[in-house]
């Protein structure tokens, strides 16, 4: 992994930024103070992103590239739009990752550090934490009518199964 900090003169990550949804209806002095607690990161195809039960105090946002979720061992998901969360749930309540995410091939994300967002000013801060509730609440929204549509198919199945 290559690790560089966030660098706001580069209209290229900038303009990829304003187009991630959690984002696009920012104005870009906005998304650049956000962006001041977060980095980019470039993985290679088999590196590892996040572990399966390790813990840290980042969110990840995908600019390009493929990745990989599994949990113990078995692929259960992958992420490849722009604006793809992940890591999201270790920062909600400190829980240790659910998940192993690894780079299918070569990958940049945005990595938004929680510790580095309590180091910003208090109005940056404050704005910030806002812009990644928001960010959390739409990505949950988004898993839990995912999880209950295949509530909903476990559920048709069992029934059919009992008939």
């Amino acid at each position: 992994m290559k690790e560089v900090p966030f660098d706001p003169d580069n209209d290229d990550i900038m303009e990829r930024l304003k187009n991630v949804p959690a984002f696009d209806s920012l104005p870009e002095n906005h998304i650049r103070e956000a962006m001041r607690a977060a980095s980019i990161r470039r993985y290679e195809a088999g590196e590892i992103v996040i572990a399966e039960g390790e813990f840290d105090n980042q969110v990840f946002f995908l600019i390009f590239g493929l990745l990989k979720i599994s949990i113990k061992d078995t692929e259960v998901g992958s992420l490849r739009r722009l604006g793809d969360v992940f890591g999201e749930m270790g920062i909600i309540d400190g829980s240790p990752r659910s998940a192993t995410i690894t780079a299918e091939k070569t990958t940049l994300c945005v990595a938004l550090d929680d510790t580095a967002i309590g180091s910003l000013g208090d109005a940056s801060k404050i704005f910030t934490q806002a812009v990644m509730y928001r960010v959390f609440a739409e990505v949950m929204a988004v898993r839990l009518r995912e999880a209950n549509a295949k509530i909903n198919d476990l559920q048709t199945l069992v029934d059919s199964l009992q008939e």
